[in-house]
């Protein structure tokens, strides 16, 4: 098996960019794990090949005893003199199981063409291999690409504690490649009573004869090192790059929760790609896997919020909806994309991630993205004033050219914002600045306005879309329980005598039931009694919810009954929208009926009987 060999690379005649590479990246505004993600991610998207989605593997997990000895005797056998590359690299070679992040694709081009950025060949088409492992700032060659400038490569070196990282690419023409790659500080060594610069990065390949440039290993070489080390295997015709980030930081998690996390941030950047109504040709087909184990990614229809945002999506492709707002520039006049928005009963949390969830309590935001369809960053908005509902919103980027153009360049090497700041005055930086006006009043405006028009057509959702609709936690109950108790209905003698007085609580959606084919909302509240009485009626009224609010009944349309109420534990039951309590207290079960194409709500009040 062949044997790489290390090359450091000095200074050219005319200067390099040095070990400030790792700072090319900036500061963004994602932790250095979801940074990786989105970053990896975005460039998958980029080297997708036309009319074909990628599919996407994310694996974690130790490199084994074999793999470590491979890396000792093969791989890394040569290291740098600089002391601090030599030391963590030592430091990851002696370590007994070290963590390790593949970031993998298959179905898109490889890193192809030449592998030296000093000999293009007249005609050269694709520079993949030059523009991801020897340049730095390449401008974009794809069309509505995710990336600008390809910095996002310097999120996979910071990741790594040695800055390390390994290259197993099938180009789209067939040829396997092997490479590795490391960033260090700049270091200098006498040479010929000369002081000799290095830049600080390294590679591992296969030395040049002329001149001792590290080249990829290719063919059965590179398919061999890539099988010893454990990269996922490839058939002929899946091409694509599989990157090994070496001795991930991981600050102490277990790889179970780091593992929760990677599919947390795929679905927070990705959802737009991973929706089922995505187009074949640009949907990504994604797995995760913590050693052997594949982890569930939750389809992005039935995951609240992005349920909402994924039918905001839907409407801000097709430029209608229930509420889709053209967005567009009057000096120059020009379309510069469409808003989407909606509204809906705020669905209950399934948290990915226990704690420290990229996913807020209640949406109340805009995603902003360009066509490429990643998400650029959210926008944040008002809440609505009732916590049991929220909104989402989506803002695409019209694909004409000159306004792709102009939103692309706003981003910071990070893709994670659009700023107009540091863009020349023109045509570009005004687009920005009117779309950026107009939806941060859009979402300062969707907490503050009155119940919007209720449109007439309705999408029939299944039973688990159902369920992500009319979920509705309050603040301060975690999802689990009814929300804050509040007193009795106006006119039903709810008080009484001294001490405390009678309380019920906001009905807080649970759960979903299938009974004798109907479907059935399941609701909780708390009830406390007053004093002075000798028992207080539990009664209950539902709702069709439509658009984010109680809809007023029409009278000529049917309307969701009460079927039962009933104590926790069942000691107390009704058939009928009201339950008399006696002396009870305790919690409440308030099961209503759901009508096909909508969802529905519930309010309580008690109404009190006078003593004696």
């Amino acid at each position: 098996m062949t044997r790489l060999s290390l090359h450091s690379e000095s200074y050219g005649v005319t200067g390099n960019i040095g070990e400030n590479f790792l700072r090319l990246l900036g500061t963004p505004a994602l932790s250095q794990l979801q940074t990786v993600i989105r970053e990896s991610v975005q460039n998958i998207a980029d080297a997708a090949k036309l009319g074909r989605g990628p599919e996407i593997l994310l694996r974690l997990r130790r490199l084994s005893a074999a793999e470590m000895r491979c890396c000792r005797e093969k791989l890394l056998a040569e290291l740098p003199d600089e002391t601090r590359s030599h030391q963590s690299l030592s430091s990851f070679l002696e370590t007994e199981n070290p963590v390790v992040l593949e970031i993998c694709d298959f179905g898109t081009t490889g890193l192809g063409g030449p592998t030296r950025a000093d000999k293009i060949p007249i005609g050269t088409n694709r520079t993949d291999f030059i523009n991801f492992l020897r340049n730095i700032g390449t401008p974009r060659d794809t069309e509505y690409g995710g990336g600008t400038y390809g910095f996002g490569k310097a999120a996979l070196y910071g990741a790594s504690k040695c800055r390390t990282i390994l290259v197993d690419t099938l180009t789209e023409e067939g040829e396997r490649r092997f490479i590795g790659c490391h960033i260090g500080a700049r270091f200098e060594t006498e040479e010929r009573r000369m002081l000799k610069q290095f830049t600080g990065r390294h590679w591992w390949g296969v030395a040049d004869r002329n001149d001792g440039i590290a080249d990829p290993a290719r063919g059965k070489q590179a398919a061999r090192l890539a099988a010893v080390i454990g990269f996922p295997g490839r058939e002929e015709n899946q091409s694509g790059t599989s990157i090994m980030i070496l001795d991930l930081q991981t600050d102490g998690e277990e790889l179970a929760v780091i593992g929760q996390k990677i599919v947390e941030g795929l679905l927070w950047s990705f959802w737009p790609r991973m929706m089922r109504t995505t187009p074949k040709k640009r949907r990504f087909t994604c797995r995760v896997m913590v050693g052997e184990d594949v982890l569930k990614i939750p389809e992005p229809e039935e995951f609240p919020p992005l349920d909402l945002y994924c039918k905001a999506m839907r409407a801000a492709r097709a430029g209608k909806g229930s509420d889709v707002r053209p967005v567009s520039c009057q000096r120059p006049v020009k379309h510069l994309g469409n808003l989407a928005l909606e509204k809906g009963l705020r669905g209950k949390r399934r948290p990915v991630v226990a704690e420290s969830s990229l996913f807020p309590a209640s949406a109340h935001h805009i995603a902003l993205m360009r066509p490429a369809e990643l998400v650029v960053r959210y926008l944040e908005g008002t809440p609505l004033p009732d916590e049991r509902f929220e909104w989402a919103g989506v803002f695409l980027v019209d694909r004409e050219k000159e306004v792709e153009s102009a939103f692309a360049r706003s981003e910071p090497p990070a893709h994670d914002d659009w700023v107009s700041g540091n863009m020349e005055r023109g045509h570009a930086r005004t687009f920005v600045n009117v779309a950026l006006r107009a939806l941060e009043t859009a979402a300062r405006e969707m907490g503050e306005a009155g119940p919007s028009r209720i449109s007439g057509r309705f999408e029939a959702p299944p039973l688990a879309r159902v369920a992500g609709r009319l979920g509705g936690a309050l603040a301060g109950t975690g999802g689990d329980g009814a929300g804050p108790v509040r007193p009795g209905g106006d006119g039903g003698g709810a008080g009484g005598g001294s001490g405390r007085s009678a309380r019920v609580s906001r009905p807080v959606f649970d759960r979903l039931v299938r009974e004798g084919g109907r479907t059935l909302a399941v609701f909780l509240t708390d009830v406390v009694q007053g004093n002075g009485t000798s028992g207080y009626v539990l009664v209950a009224n539902a709702s069709i919810a439509m658009d984010g609010v109680a809809a007023k009944q029409d009278p000529s349309l049917l309307r969701p009954e009460i079927v039962r109420m009933q104590s926790s534990g069942g000691e107390l039951s009704s058939g009928s929208s009201r339950l008399d309590l006696g002396k009870a207290e305790g919690r409440f079960e308030i099961v209503a009926e759901v009508l096909p194409d909508c969802a529905v709500t519930v309010d309580v009040e008690l109404i009190g009987l006078e003593v004696g």
